[in-house]
């Protein structure tokens, strides 16, 4: 669905464009002055200003990309409109319905669980510590982090 006022600014010759935008900038200015004066009685005109300046902007963009492309703009173009899609070649692919029916198709099935005496074979043991210090090593890499150190002793500041 097409903006109205974009479609009746696209009709404008440059010129005319060059005049609503200005008229548009005035027209923002204005309503910006109002605002800061608090006498604005519909704030939302200050963001329909702003997308006008905004529409009339793009307007002149695509004019002057249609002029560097050396592609000629009508002042009330549309864009061409989109070709179907290319339709594949019967030669080049099959249909998926002449496939035969009585093909096996490919059945997910789920896993079955493994009894826990088995599931225990399957995973390897994990190995115990064999010196002392490796076990000391493993109960302060399972320590909270926050838990305080046993060998130092807190201080009291009084």
């Amino acid at each position: 669905m097409a903006n109205p006022l974009a479609e009746e600014a696209r009709t404008l010759p440059d010129s005319e464009l060059d005049e609503a935008l200005n008229e548009a900038y005035r027209e923002l200015f204005n309503l910006q002055f109002q605002r800061g004066t608090r006498q604005l009685q519909n704030p939302m005109a200050l963001r329909a200003a702003r997308r006008q300046v905004a529409r009339l902007h793009t307007i002149r963009r695509e004019r002057a990309r249609a002029v560097a492309a050396g592609v000629p703009l009508a002042p009330l173009s549309r864009p061409a409109p989109v070709p179907p899609p290319i339709q594949p070649e019967a030669a080049d692919e099959q249909p998926q319905d002449d496939l035969p029916t009585d093909a096996p198709q490919d059945e997910q099935t789920e896993p079955t669980a493994a009894a826990p005496d088995q599931q225990a074979a399957d995973e390897p043991a994990a190995e115990a510590p064999s010196t002392e210090t490796e076990t000391a090593d493993v109960a302060e890499a399972e320590a909270p982090a926050d838990a305080a150190d046993p060998q130092t002793e807190p201080t009291k500041d009084a």
